[in-house]
């Protein structure tokens, strides 16, 4: 995901670009969005700026080798966290995000600007709630405890974090307050009152603002129209 392909909050972007180009880098960001406005895009844009080799015109190339990953979400330092549950599309007794990899990458490849309720359907738990409970906490410590692939910024993307649960806070705070050394956090979520006060606290703010009727009929468009 380039900044040149996302839809709105052109401001939001360029305030990106210029943490990245000053090297004001926060470690832990929290995003907050009306459902659907494009803060995924947003995030993945940036961690894809970041970790450019030949970055140009206030956008990363997308060519290089990082680039190419991220375009396919696939990049080995960068991770997903996003709230979920047992259901039939895997047979983990107690699932993680790494469970329903497979159809997070397909779902925000096809539609960045997806919804919770799309995300519910592409993992096969429309009819559950989904958590982000301390089994991910203990993923995501192990991953970023390795060293990095590339010498570049890893991250983690957090979707939902108001999902997440007391335990698994406690379990990261650690990490987020004191991450290794250029690692970031990027939380998103729609309802920053609901994220626990120990996360929040720690995060630099931005908000991204709500998509114009042109803009939100752009997103409309990327999603899979329904059988008539």
């Amino acid at each position: 995901m380039r900044f040149a392909d996302i839809i709105g909050n052109a401001e939001v972007a360029r305030a990106l670009m210029s943490m990245a180009d000053s090297g004001r880098v926060a470690h832990a960001m929290l995003m907050y969005e009306n459902e659907g406005c494009g803060a995924l895009a947003l995030a993945l844009a940036y961690v894809q700026y970041l970790n450019c080799s030949n970055p140009h015109d206030g956008d990363s190339c997308g060519e290089c080798p990082s680039c190419r990953q991220m375009s396919k979400l696939i990049h080995p330092d960068v991770h997903y966290v996003f709230p979920v549950n047992k259901g039939p599309k895997t047979s983990d007794e107690k699932p993680t995000s790494e469970s329903y990899i497979r159809y997070w990458r397909e779902l925000a490849l096809s539609n960045p600007y997806f919804t919770e309720a799309d995300l519910q359907k592409a993992i096969g738990i429309e009819s559950k709630n989904g958590l982000i409970a301390v089994a991910e906490a203990r993923s995501i410590i192990t991953k970023l405890s390795l060293a990095p692939v590339y010498d570049g910024y890893k991250a983690v993307i957090f979707y939902l974090p108001e999902r997440m649960n007391q335990q698994t806070a406690n379990k990261l705070l650690k990490m987020v307050e004191e991450p290794p050394e250029k690692t970031l956090f990027l939380f998103i979520t729609h309802a920053p009152e609901k994220v626990l006060q120990t996360i929040f606290s720690r995060c630099q703010s931005l908000r991204v603002m709500p998509l114009s009727k042109e803009e939100a009929a752009r997103v409309e468009a990327l999603r899979p129209q329904k059988n008539m």
